[in-house]
């Protein structure tokens, strides 16, 4: 016999009897995030229930908290807290995710087009559901024309920013949408090239204080201050100036702001940055 719930009660369940919905918004979870929860997990269990609807065959469909579910399999959790919900699951998933910002863009744009196509909506319905504008919800939508192979990429790669997508997105046709995406691609990768030759050249000066200021200390430790001579207190003071120059160098360097080299701190920042078209 089935077990009846009841709405918004909050149960103890088996973990074993939860099943993933297919149409999950979320669909990336990064191994080490996952890992870190785990542990929490284990530490101080699960402190948000995860949300459920009855499903098929006695099974409990996830409506929201399959990476909490994953998480707590890892760490070896026998059940779980959780609260039954009813209505529109759909939108109850991709809401409880969007205000934790647990989504790409891509998975955002996908559940939209997805809760479109099942319900019968149109772009202007979801404004209420999701509470975006219908500028910002178009854009999203437009990221459903990105070609496969861009999609799957940022399925893998899910740091690359909305803007820039969005961007990619406008060109009419696909060879035009690679082609934007992968100067995309090249540009980020010059500047991770040149952030690692930055750390290794600070890293290089580093080591380089570090020698010069031993032969500063062991020289200045052998010194007999009543014997010294002038010629040898010169060649001490230009070693020490040469230091000094070498170490104010090197702090100018490493807290100097590079601008070229910095990440935009949220996709809604305005002053994000485009990609170069042309």
């Amino acid at each position: 016999m089935a077990t009846t719930f009841e709405k918004g009660q909050l149960y103890h369940l088996p973990i074993i009897d939860f099943r993933a919905d297919p149409d999950q918004p979320r669909k990336y979870f990064d191994p080490q995030a996952l890992a870190e929860l785990a542990d929490s997990i284990r530490k101080h269990g699960i402190i948000q229930p995860v949300l459920f609807c009855p499903g098929e065959q006695g099974y409990l469909t996830v409506v929201a908290g399959e990476r909490r579910i994953a998480a707590a399999k890892m760490a070896g959790v026998l059940s779980i807290p959780a609260i039954m919900v009813e209505g529109n699951t759909d939108e109850i998933a991709l809401v409880e995710n969007l205000q934790r910002k647990d989504l790409t863009p891509l998975e955002e744009a996908e559940a939209l087009d997805r809760i479109m196509k099942r319900h019968g909506y149109k772009q202007g319905d979801l404004i209420s559901v999701v509470g975006k504008s219908k500028a910002m919800i178009s854009e999203i939508m437009s990221l459903n024309r990105l070609p496969e192979e861009i999609k799957n990429e940022c399925r893998q790669d899910p740091s690359v920013p909305r803007t820039i997508l969005v961007e990619i997105a406008k060109s009419k046709q696909d060879r035009g949408m690679m082609t934007l995406y992968n100067k995309y691609k090249a540009k980020k990768l010059s500047k991770e090239q040149l952030k690692e030759e930055s750390r290794t050249k600070r890293k290089t000066q580093g080591e380089m204080l570090i020698t010069s200021f031993d032969s500063l200390k062991n020289r200045l430790t052998a010194a007999d201050a009543d014997s010294i001579t002038d010629e040898e207190r010169d060649r001490l003071a230009e070693q020490a100036n040469e230091l000094k120059q070498t170490l104010d160098d090197f702090l100018t360097t490493i807290q100097r702001p590079n601008a070229d080299n910095e990440e935009p701190s949220s996709e809604t920042d305005t002053r994000e940055e485009k990609p170069v078209l042309s």
